[in-house]
């Protein structure tokens, strides 16, 4: 850490700026008023194309994606799955939230804790 020397304060406390001292841009009233910018949705022909990507991905590493959508909670649900055994690699979201979900939301349900034996 450096030290200062009364050349770099200036009258009323404040540090003289020098060619070397960070100067940091203070926001103006009309950048704060800048409302912000949602990102624009996907064009059709990109979400295809992003798709075959993936597809071709998933592919070249032997598995492949299942979409479905759940039944109580209305989410979509992707499985990862081995395209030679048809064993699920993964669940997103994973059985445990969607268990979670259900029991937060379910009418018969009051709570985190499954109190069936």
């Amino acid at each position: 850490m450096s030290r200062l020397d009364a050349s770099q304060v200036e009258a009323g406390g404040e540090i003289a700026r020098s060619p070397r001292s960070p100067s940091f841009p203070q926001p103006t009233a009309a950048a704060e008023a800048t409302p912000v910018r949602q990102p624009a949705e996907p064009s059709t022909e990109e979400v295809k194309r992003a798709a075959q990507q993936l597809e071709t991905y998933m592919q070249s590493m032997n598995r492949y994606l299942e979409f479905r959508i759940d039944e109580d909670s209305g989410r979509t649900v992707v499985t990862v799955k081995d395209k030679n055994t048809g064993e699920t690699i993964r669940q997103i979201p994973s059985e445990e939230i969607m268990r979670l979900a259900h029991n937060l939301g379910g009418k018969a349900h009051t709570g985190l804790i499954d109190q069936t034996v």
